[in-house]
């Protein structure tokens, strides 16, 4: 049933959808290619997601932001991008996140995989490089588990994991030990309902190389548009996520590129050479090496487009 819901929704919208598609795609062809445009995109009848786009090209890189976060930690992204005749960037923000809609329910991976799937429908969108990071990685290989590869060129996985908890996190490239010895299970679970302030602080801290207070702001600014209680259910439903085997499945199928934080260099290169040969692994800087380092990721980005 879970996976006709986005299948249904369009049926049911079809004229409206088509319409909406059509002027979408015209105006994005009116707009300057150095323009950064920002729209929206109704996906069902509770859902309507906000994306932005950059560039004009054939080709498109969809970014997936991570758990409680939007399109708009892309901007460095959107700013290389700006002006290309080959690739069109877009990163939409997921339902409960950014600007998209706060729907009461649907806070569950197979379901925001189902999402990702109409927002590419509505667009229609192909010749895709599928960008995940952080939690996004589930919402990409949720889509992948349930609507395959016809459409993407390629992935790219950033600092995220397909499988959220295994027997021990120290060693395995999962987030989480099933005993949570370390709390973090718990402390990412109930921390946003008992203490949303310090929890915001405490996440851009870890996420940020450059950890000011106008950056803790800034982050903080974009986490507070989810709320606190969908930050609760989206770590929990996290916990239950394995696409180990979908993942698995792409290699030698799909080019693959895995940029990592300096931390997990180790544990994911040796996951790959045993699991993902053909994969590319690159590991540097902390969770927002993209925003931290732009130039040295946009270069991997570009690199690994360019060899597709």
């Amino acid at each position: 049933m879970l996976l006709n819901f986005a299948k249904d929704s369009m049926s049911n919208h079809k004229l409206w959808r088509g319409t909406a598609a059509l002027w979408t795609v015209a105006m994005i062809s009116f707009f300057s290619a150095g323009t950064t445009i920002a729209e929206n995109v109704q996906v069902s009848d509770d859902l309507t997601l906000y994306y932005e786009v950059a560039g004009s090209g054939d080709k498109t890189i969809l970014f997936v932001p991570g758990w409680g976060m939007s399109s708009a930690v892309f901007e460095k992204q959107f700013e290389e991008f700006e002006g290309s005749d080959e690739y069109r960037a877009i990163s939409y923000d997921p339902r409960g996140q950014g600007q998209s809609s706060k729907t009461e329910g649907g806070h569950f991976y197979d379901q925001r995989g189902a999402d990702l799937h109409a927002f590419i429908e509505a667009l229609n969108l192909n010749n895709i490089t599928l960008v995940g990071w952080s939690y996004g990685t589930l919402d990409q290989f949720a889509y992948i588990s349930q609507f395959g590869t016809d459409k993407l060129d390629g992935a790219v996985i950033v600092d995220g994991t397909v499988k959220t908890v295994g027997e021990d996190n120290t060693k395995e490239w999962v987030w989480y030990s099933k005993n949570d010895a370390d709390g973090y299970r718990q402390w990412y679970t109930m921390t946003p309902l008992t203490d949303r302030k310090g929890f915001n602080t405490a996440f851009a801290e870890w996420m940020l190389e450059g950890a000011s207070a106008e950056n803790v702001e800034w982050i903080s600014n974009i986490a507070n548009q989810t709320s606190d209680t969908t930050m609760a259910i989206l770590n929990e439903t996290a916990s239950y996520a394995d696409y180990s085997e979908t993942l698995h499945s792409l290699e030698g199928q799909l080019p693959l590129l895995l940029v990592m934080r300096e931390e997990w260099k180790d544990i994911v290169s040796n996951h790959a050479a045993e699991n993902l040969p053909s994969a590319n692994v690159v590991a540097f800087g902390k969770h927002m090496m993209f925003w931290d380092q732009p130039e040295a990721f946009n270069n991997e980005l570009k690199a690994f487009l360019n060899s597709q």
